[in-house]
């Protein structure tokens, strides 16, 4: 390039010549158009973001405006233990031996308890504070060396008892001393009234008397 056309180009760049005709209409028709197109847009936002407030002003329904309550907050119910019925004990009775030996000498202590029914006397039912010994007929019980003892219930009859209790009694019986050393087998037996008349309970315990 010459030293003159360089020149002309740096002048031509420093100074460029206006504009030589206004833009064209079809120019001017694209703007116009970009701009409806951006304003379309912005309207289309505002009316969505108009229904969204609408619907959630909608779901607020009492005073405070908090939210409707949908569902019902479960109840707990409480319910007691499953109604069993009660069982009858059935009429039993059992006697427990303790026995304590010193030298010859023997004391027993004996437990009877039990379900029975309660024997009447003179047409009515014993008394409610008689003890369980007392309800019995009587007892009897052998120390195994020959010498045999007991009680009498006295006059109280089982035929028409209907009334059960259950109870527990511990009573010593009178001291025993052997003659001379050996192993004796003392028994002891008591009666009790039942549905089908007085039965007898007994029980054994082996003694080593040296």
């Amino acid at each position: 390039m010459t030293d003159d056309l360089k020149d002309k180009f740096e002048l031509l760049v420093a100074d460029p010549p206006p504009p030589s005709a206004v833009p064209s209409e079809a120019v001017f028709a694209r703007v116009r158009t970009v701009r409806r197109r951006r304003t379309a847009a912005v309207v289309t936002v505002a009316a969505t973001a108009v229904v969204a407030i609408v619907v959630a002003a909608g779901n607020l329904t009492d005073v405070d405006s908090r939210p409707p309550v949908t569902g019902t907050t479960p109840v707990p119910v409480i319910t007691g233990p499953p109604t069993v019925k009660p069982t009858t004990a059935a009429i039993a009775a059992a006697v427990a031996l303790k026995p304590v030996v010193s030298g010859r000498t023997v004391r027993m202590s004996v437990t009877v308890s039990g379900t029975v029914l309660v024997p009447t006397a003179d047409g009515a039912n014993l008394p409610a504070d008689t003890t369980f010994l007392n309800l019995s007929a009587g007892t009897t019980y052998n120390f195994g060396d020959g010498y045999t003892s007991g009680s009498d219930g006295g006059g109280v009859m089982c035929s028409k008892s209907k009334k059960r209790t259950t109870g527990r009694e511990t009573y010593q019986l009178e001291t025993h001393t052997y003659a001379k050393p050996g192993t004796y087998t003392f028994t002891y037996s008591v009666q009790y009234c039942g549905a089908k008349g007085w039965f007898p309970t007994s029980k054994t315990t082996k003694l080593v008397i040296r």
